[in-house]
């Protein structure tokens, strides 16, 4: 009798609350787990930590609302979504200039004692290298800002969805096309 018990438990469909229950804590689990270093990557692309964390906040009601039919790769899509998300709205030239303005009169402010020639150096480097992002193929773009975020082989490779072998091949393409973009920034 026993046995005929435990069976019966445990093929019984778990209640519509204990479900629920279930999803939300693997979701804050997850959200956890990726919230902070997807601020980071998105902070690389952006260069604003407040926009960076809204972005990641769409990225996980976006997960929320409609999550992919592949959660083992849940990791990756976060990434992909976050980064097309952030390169989107890089290329959005209103947001962009506005964003680059708030951040060079901060750097003005909390340095004041730095070469102001040096800082505008710098904030026109950081323009360049943001308009050579975005004229390169945005899987190219997202492989470069991860792979400078810090990730591994693997992980771009998860984000991007390609094989993990082919992942310095791609780098190494995505480099050379980002390179010749930002030489024709520069002029």
């Amino acid at each position: 009798m026993q046995n005929l018990a435990t069976t019966m438990t445990l093929s019984r469909k778990p209640s519509p609350a204990n479900r629920v229950a279930g999803e939300s804590e693997a979701f804050e689990a997850l959200f956890e787990q990726h919230w902070e270093r997807l601020c980071r990557v998105l902070y690389s692309i952006l260069g604003d930590w407040d926009e960076a964390e809204d972005q990641a906040l769409e990225t996980f009601v976006r997960l929320h609302r409609r999550p992919p039919a592949d959660r083992e790769r849940l990791g990756g899509w976060l990434y992909r979504v976050a980064s097309n998300q952030a390169l989107n709205a890089l290329r959005a030239r209103r947001r962009r200039q506005r964003y680059e303005e708030e951040a060079g009169h901060l750097a003005l402010e909390s340095h004041p004692s730095e070469d102001p020639a040096a800082v505008v150096e710098q904030d026109q480097e950081r323009q360049r290298a943001r308009t050579a992002l975005g004229r390169i193929k945005p899987r190219s773009a997202q492989m470069l800002i991860l792979r400078h975020s810090g990730m591994s082989y693997a992980e771009i490779a998860g984000a991007v969805g390609v094989s993990p072998a082919s992942v310095g091949a791609l780098l190494a393409r995505a480099q050379a096309e980002f390179e010749q973009a930002f030489s024709r920034a520069i002029g």
